[in-house]
């Protein structure tokens, strides 16, 4: 699971099998004719008197304010990495081994959250 979706199921739910998929657990939850997975989900107390229909868009919305919140730091975070790396003779490492062009890597990669 993507960080986003365990912040916000943790956030909503006490339990949840760890088996499921983050859109199984909500499709479990929002699935009227088939709730036999959502009964093995557990609310926190504070929203138990909500419709797992809900909780479930509460959960939704969570994932997606968690996301759009925490990646603009992360692409700062990196740019400011790639710079010092650049700086410091980084960008001439090529050996593939090398933890200076190994970091070069990861911090290319496209975000997932």
């Amino acid at each position: 699971m993507k960080t986003s979706e365990i912040f916000a199921l943790d956030t909503w739910l006490s339990y949840h099998p760890m088996s499921l998929t983050y859109d199984q657990i909500i499709e479990a939850m929002t699935d009227r004719e088939n709730n036999a997975q959502a009964q093995n989900i557990d609310v926190w107390q504070t929203v138990e008197t909500y419709d797992y229909e809900e909780v479930a868009e509460f959960i939704e919305d969570t994932r997606t304010h968690f996301a759009n919140t925490v990646r603009p730091m992360i692409e700062e975070y990196k740019t400011v990495l790639l710079e010092l790396l650049s700086y410091t003779g980084g960008s001439d490492v090529t050996d593939p081994t090398h933890p200076i062009y190994k970091a070069r890597q990861l911090l290319g990669k496209e975000l997932d959250i």
